[in-house]
């Protein structure tokens, strides 16, 4: 906010800031969960 912006911008800033830690500990949490298992084919 030093810079000018406005207090909105700050407030939005904020936010994304918080969904991309969510994101990345989701992220992390799969990554360690380990790969995904297609599902079964259903097709005879």
């Amino acid at each position: 906010m030093d810079h000018g912006a406005p207090i909105e911008a700050a407030c939005r800033i904020m936010i994304l800031e918080g969904q991309l830690e969510e994101a990345q500990r989701d992220n992390a949490e799969n990554r360690a969960a380990g790969p995904l298992t297609p599902p079964a084919s259903t097709a005879a």
